[in-house]
């Protein structure tokens, strides 16, 4: 079973342990509107917004962070050529609607069907491929300047094991604070986004433009960010060692992530997904209260008002976010391995061996397949179905 520590520290700690949820996701998910053209005040507004939606929802019981989706990028750069970014925002509201859609079919066949489509032999890997699949970005942040990024892993590391009391749970906050200071002895921080961004602002909030035509570009992207979900919802679930099958559910999960999803296209934010640095810090710190969470997404709306936040944020080199990022993306998959094991998945048995094999070469592998121009299924969705299908079909009989 495994241990929750929140209770060890007080309400005014956890608000302040909260803010390392939105700086490890932080890299990532303004990534998306930096390469789509959505504008990242409204996207930290939407995430922030959407993350305390999902929380009620779910009724407190998933404690996961919503960011950025990158399934949506290729889709959205399409969609804005073709009509416009406006356009696009109408696109990400679909995929809400879908999200809700299918959280209703999912009620409808119930969690016992859900749980034989996602058994531990193919959550394990896929859990495993989250994590590893990833593994490219952080070292390629890394690799710009590898003494910053040692630095920085050595930092939280150091902090985790070593420190005692409150430091000892915040080391992802810690770790970036030594990185940057690192990362400015080394002479690599841009300051201009700081001196650019004043200190009070409204977020760039933009209305959407419906359009039949982007529905078919951006709305099907939806079906990869899905399976993404229900993966990283599993990995959060054997994470903090309860079963989100049964409670609150994967419809309700769903349907936060719909809402929130519609919300942010509504403002002009991108679509909404659980986040696996998210998954990452749980499993580093091991305090799973959705409250802290929360806290989490309530920094993200402060920092939206505050566009010097902002600058700061963009203004973190590479070789910080890619330190962390080597810790909490293998610790994602650490958690996979946790899943097999203590669900006590036999791989001497050939069916479970080949089920487990073929989704983490497909997924680490990167064999992402593009059925149309504009809309790819991303490795690991490959991998999931992959995994889905052979557990289907193999026989159950074969030792």
């Amino acid at each position: 079973m495994a241990e929750d520590i929140s209770s060890r520290f007080s309400t005014t700690q956890q608000v302040f342990i909260g803010l390392q949820h939105t700086l490890a996701m932080l890299g990532a998910t303004v990534l998306v509107p930096v390469l789509t053209g959505l504008n990242v005040s409204a996207t930290l507004f939407a995430v922030g917004a959407g993350t305390l939606i999902f929380h009620a929802f779910t009724k407190g019981r998933v404690p996961g962070f919503l960011g950025s989706s990158f399934a949506f990028i290729a889709p959205i750069v399409l969609a804005a050529d073709r009509l416009g970014l406006r356009e696009a925002q109408a696109g990400i509201i679909g995929a809400g609607l879908v999200y809700v859609l299918v959280g209703w079919i999912v009620q409808l066949v119930g969690p016992a069907r859900v749980r034989s489509i996602f058994p531990p032999v193919v959550t394990g890997p896929v859990i495993m491929v989250i994590g590893l699949a990833l593994a490219p970005v952080a070292i390629g942040s890394a690799q710009t300047n590898w003494g910053v990024a040692a630095l920085t892993l050595l930092a939280v590391v150091a902090i985790a094991i070593f420190a005692r009391g409150f430091l000892r749970v915040i080391p992802i906050l810690l770790g970036l604070v030594v990185g940057y200071v690192a990362a400015m002895v080394f002479g690599i921080v841009d300051y201009s986004p700081i001196a650019e961004a004043g200190w009070l602002g409204l977020p760039g909030f933009t209305l959407p433009v419906f359009s039949w035509e982007v529905l078919l570009i951006v709305t099907p992207a939806a079906i990869v960010s899905i399976i993404e979900h229900i993966g990283d919802i599993l990995a959060i679930g054997n994470t903090i060692d309860r079963d989100m099958t049964g409670d609150p559910g994967i419809p309700a999960t769903l349907y936060g992530g719909g809402v929130a999803t519609v919300l942010s296209g509504l403002l002009g934010g991108p679509s909404l997904t659980t986040y696996g640095e998210n998954i990452g810090v749980l499993a580093l710190t091991k305090i799973y209260a959705t409250f802290v969470v929360s806290m989490g997404a309530v920094w993200a709306l402060v920092m939206a008002f505050i566009p010097k936040v902002e600058g700061v944020i963009l203004s973190i080199p590479d070789p910080v976010i890619g330190g962390v990022s080597i810790l909490l993306y293998g610790m994602i998959a650490g958690v996979g391995i946790r899943t097999l094991i203590e669900n006590r998945v036999n791989l001497l048995v050939p069916r479970n061996l080949i089920v487990v094999s073929v989704v983490l070469i497909v997924g680490v592998g990167g064999v992402a397949i593009e059925p149309f121009e504009g809309f790819e299924l991303s490795a690991m969705v490959v991998a999931a179905v992959a995994g889905i299908l052979l557990n289907q079909l193999l026989p159950r009989t074969v030792e």
